[in-house]
């Protein structure tokens, strides 16, 4: 998982934004060094969690991504992987929710 941290500098985020940033490089460098593995990095955007409300208490809650919607998103993401460049930066919140999981009538 990244951040938006990860390609833009915000006072106050320094090691996490680095982190993402390196974490989005592994990914790009991994693609590159086991072609036949999909790596991928999302940044799930800004999503209404404990640690969003940690950071920023001010913030408009409901303007925040609901973090099961980002999830959807990303399992979206993983089904979609042989569709995107190996080693890709994607944005959550660019591609739909994948469908609930139905179980089977018993």
């Amino acid at each position: 998982m990244s951040s938006d941290v990860a390609v833009s500098a915000c006072a106050g985020w320094g090691a996490y934004g680095i982190s993402k940033a390196a974490a989005d490089h592994l990914a790009r460098s991994f693609a590159a060094e086991l072609p036949a593995v999909c790596f991928l990095s999302v940044d799930p955007g800004e999503m209404d969690t404990q640690m969003h409300a940690d950071a920023a208490p001010d913030a408009d809650r409901s303007a925040l991504a609901d973090p099961s919607v980002v999830a959807a998103r990303v399992v979206s993401i993983a089904g979609l992987a042989e569709t995107v460049a190996n080693g890709s930066r994607l944005i959550a919140a660019d591609y739909p929710p994948a469908a609930p999981r139905r179980e089977p009538a018993s």
